[in-house]
């Protein structure tokens, strides 16, 4: 394969990977790291399996055509170059879109809590960690920024 081509199927790939977004109760923003966070506890009332979708970034559609068309390109010279350039390039595309769209989506969870204190109900909802565990009933911590609310066990 082509050197050149190579490093440039390497870096839309890398590109790619480099654009997700996690929204775990396990990951914080580095907006959100060192600062003072408020706390409060509450009971699960509800949980509901959900898909979180981050926007796709148009990157690995992008990507898919450039690569693939620089693969097709190689099928021949002339029209049939032609052809390859563009059959490539739009197989190429539609492949990055759904690889795109892939990255972006997480498995999640509807979290449904009532504040201890007040009795006011509410519901987060954030990506799923394969050992992580909650259940109704289960007594949870709260932690609140600006812009994320996360919700933990509380032991």
């Amino acid at each position: 394969m082509n050197p050149i081509l190579l490093a440039a199927v390497l870096a839309s790939l890398s590109l790619m990977a480099g654009c997700t977004a996690h929204q775990s109760a396990n990951t914080y923003s580095t907006v959100n790291a060192q600062k003072k966070l408020k706390v409060s506890y509450a009971v699960i009332i509800g949980l509901r399996e959900v898909q979180l979708e981050n926007a796709p970034s148009g990157v690995g559609g992008i990507a898919g055509a450039c690569v693939g068309g620089v693969l097709g390109s190689s099928l021949g010279d002339g029209r049939s170059g032609i052809i390859g350039t563009l059959t490539g390039a739009v197989i190429g595309g539609m492949t990055g879109v759904i690889a795109d769209k892939a990255v972006h989506n997480h498995d999640g969870l509807e979290i449904a809590y009532r504040m201890e204190k007040t009795g006011d109900e509410f519901v987060t909802a954030q990506a799923r960690k394969g050992s992580e565990t909650l259940k109704v009933g289960q007594r949870v911590r709260i932690v609140e920024s600006d812009d994320a609310t996360r919700v933990v066990p509380a032991e």
